[in-house]
C-alpha cells in the first residue's frame, strides 16, 4: 500500500516540478511558473505558443530550436516536452513514414534537429522548455523533522478497519541562468 501511495505522490510531485503553482493549491511553484517571470530571459527566447497538433508540431519545435543561442548547443541540451507533444511528434513522424524508426527507441532516445527531446509527464500541454540539464534544479529538505512517511492503523483509534498515510517533505525547483533558457507557450510577464 505504501508503494501505491508513493506512486501517487510521485505523480503529483512531477506535476508540481513543471506546472505547480502555489496560488493554485500546488505545493510549490514549478518551472513554468518561475519562467513566466524570468527577468533574465531575452524576449527573443520566448516563443509564442499555439495549440499543438500533428500538423504543426515539427514547425513549432523548429521555432524553439531557431531561438537557441549558439553557446547553448552542448551535449546535455534538451527540449523538455509534455507527453501530449511527444505523442503528436510520433504521429507526425508516422505520417512521414518514419514511425518504424521510433517504434524501436525509448522515449529518452528521440532527437529533433540534434537536440534531445525529454518527455516530462508533469508539463502543461502546449508548452516546451529548452535548456541544458545542469541549468534546472530540484531540491529537497534534509531535516528529518520535515521528511516523514508514516502508516497509522485506525483500528485502535476509532475501531475502523482503515489505514491512514502521512507523508511530509519539503521541496522546490529553481533554474540557474535565465539567459540559457528558451520557452515555448509560457507567457513571460517580465518581457
Amino acid at each position: 500500500m505504501i508503494s501505491y501511495v508513493a506512486a501517487k505522490v510521485a505523480a503529483k510531485m512531477e506535476t508540481n516540478i513543471w506546472a505547480g503553482a502555489t496560488a493554485n493549491n500546488g505545493e510549490f511553484d514549478g518551472f513554468e511558473v518561475l519562467l513566466a517571470s524570468n527577468a533574465d530571459q531575452p524576449a527573443s527566447q520566448e516563443v509564442a505558443g499555439t495549440t499543438l497538433d500533428a500538423s504543426n508540431i515539427v514547425a513549432e519545435l523548429g521555432k524553439v530550436v531557431d531561438e537557441i543561442p549558439n553557446a547553448l548547443f552542448k551535449d546535455d541540451l534538451c527540449i523538455f516536452i509534455p507527453i501530449s507533444a511527444y505523442r503528436l511528434y510520433l504521429r507526425a513522424q508516422a505520417a512521414l513514414g518514419f514511425i518504424d524508426r521510433f517504434n524501436n527507441q525509448d522515449m529518452g532516445d528521440v532527437m529533433f534537429d540534434g537536440v534531445k527531446l525529454v518527455v516530462c509527464p508533469g508539463m502543461s500541454d502546449n508548452t516546451m522548455i529548452c535548456t541544458t540539464k545542469d541549468n534546472l534544479y530540484f531540491g529537497t529538505g534534509l531535516v528529518s523533522d520535515h521528511n516523514q512517511v508514516k502508516v497509522i492503523d485506525m483500528e485502535d483509534i476509532d475501531g475502523s478497519d482503515n489505514v491512514r498515510f502521512i507523508m511530509k517533505m519539503s521541496a522546490a525547483v529553481q533554474y540557474a541562468n535565465g539567459e540559457d533558457i528558451v520557452t515555448y507557450g509560457i507567457t513571460n510577464s517580465a518581457n
